[in-house]
């Protein structure tokens, strides 16, 4: 009982986050040069505006209330930590460093904040995530100074980063740690060039049906930044799809899941389809902590860095064709999973002859946990400061 309500939170809390970060997109289409917060200059001085139309003076202040996992993470990574009055903290996904941010108080957790809780604090400034827009809103109309922090890519964490410094006194350190990750990405897209992984894939964040990150988005800027063919880079739905039919034409090396994805196994099962691809195949499906993912914070270059190597143990794609093995045969199809049908009636295949959301037979699954190598989270083990 207590586990499946755990579940439910998690899903919840990662739902929503999810959903914010995909409606919340301002970046035009074909670019990913727009940033979610922004500096205005104006007759009174500078304001930090943000994508949603908040607002608030651009200057350091001593009492923050910060809803934002990412933003706390910054001000750890800053130093700027005395000027955090408060968090919204979760047990199912702390906020680094952990064993730091438990003792600070907190207001609820990042989806469900409490405004009373927050107000009674009497913050200077409130920084808001893609979680509790409505509840910055609220804030702003109350007149506290309330702004809500995302990020679409990479550039626009060190651009946050360097507001952020702003914000809790600590210019020096961010321009010092922007820096500092700028030389690493620099490191590392040297590292690409001379050594290309030569992959495509995607990162799925559902999977019945199966829909992945596009290019505008901070995971699909993650996989351009690693030199990775994204399959669904330039689907046209901002949520996209990927049908059974796509993605044996696209036949990815690789498929890792997060969000609202529990496990390599779950992807499987739940798209038997997916053994007839290389990354099915080859076992080259995972999950990954969606932190890397979707939290706005400049130690996700760290974690870059150990997701590039984790990506080189698939090994290079050949010149195969799509659902080839490497000795240029088809490879055996997968076990039909069990059809369901009414009383009397025959079952019968849809299109394609695979039930996209049906099991497959144990036999099968035992066969893919065989040769699965990641059914578990691999963890980031970022150097810690």
């Amino acid at each position: 009982m207590a586990a499946a309500k755990t579940r439910r939170q998690k899903a919840g809390l990662t739902a929503a986050l999810l959903l914010g970060l995909i409606s919340c997109g301002k970046t035009a289409p074909g670019s990913q040069t727009a940033l979610y917060w922004n500096r205005e200059e104006r007759p009174g001085g500078a304001f930090l505006a943000d994508g949603e139309g908040n607002e608030a003076p651009l200057k350091a202040y001593g009492r923050m209330v910060i809803l934002s996992p990412g933003a706390v993470e910054t001000l750890y990574l800053l130093g700027g930590e005395q000027a955090i009055a408060a968090i919204a903290a979760s047990t199912l996904d702390p906020v680094w460093p952990p064993e730091r941010t438990a003792a600070l108080p907190s207001v609820g957790n990042p989806a469900r904040p409490s405004l009373e809780a927050v107000i009674a604090l009497e913050p200077d400034l409130v920084i808001g995530s893609v979680m509790n827009i409505a509840l910055v809103k609220d804030l702003a109309s109350r007149g506290i100074p309330a702004v809500v922090h995302s990020a679409e890519s990479l550039e626009d964490i060190f651009h946050s980063t360097r507001i952020l410094g702003i914000l809790c006194g600590r210019e020096g350190p961010a321009e010092a740690l922007i820096t500092e990750k700028r030389e690493a990405l620099a490191r590392l897209t040297r590292e690409i060039r001379n050594e290309p992984l030569g992959l495509k894939g995607a990162f799925l964040y559902s999977v019945s049906p199966v829909m992945a990150f596009t290019s505008q988005s901070l995971a699909g800027d993650i996989l351009s930044a690693l030199g990775v063919e994204n399959i669904a880079a330039n689907m046209p739905a901002a949520q996209p799809v990927l049908s059974p039919e796509y993605l044996l034409s696209q036949d990815p090396d690789f498929l890792l899941g997060a969000v609202f994805i529990p496990s390599a196994e779950d992807i499987i099962a739940a798209n038997p389809v997916l053994l007839r691809t290389r990354a099915g195949r080859e076992g080259n499906i995972g999950i990954i902590p969606s932190s890397l993912l979707l939290r706005p914070s400049p130690r996700i270059v760290d974690g870059l860095l150990e997701l590039r190597a984790k990506l080189k143990t698939y090994g290079r794609r050949t010149s195969l064709q799509p659902g080839k093995n490497q000795e240029g045969a088809e490879p055996p199809a997968p076990e039909p999973p069990p059809r369901f049908a009414g009383p009397g009636s025959p079952a019968t295949p849809n299109a394609g002859g695979v039930p996209p959301a049906t099991p497959p037979h144990p036999r099968s699954l035992r066969s893919v946990q065989a040769r699965l190598r990641n059914l578990t989270a691999f963890p980031l083990r970022v150097k810690e400061k």
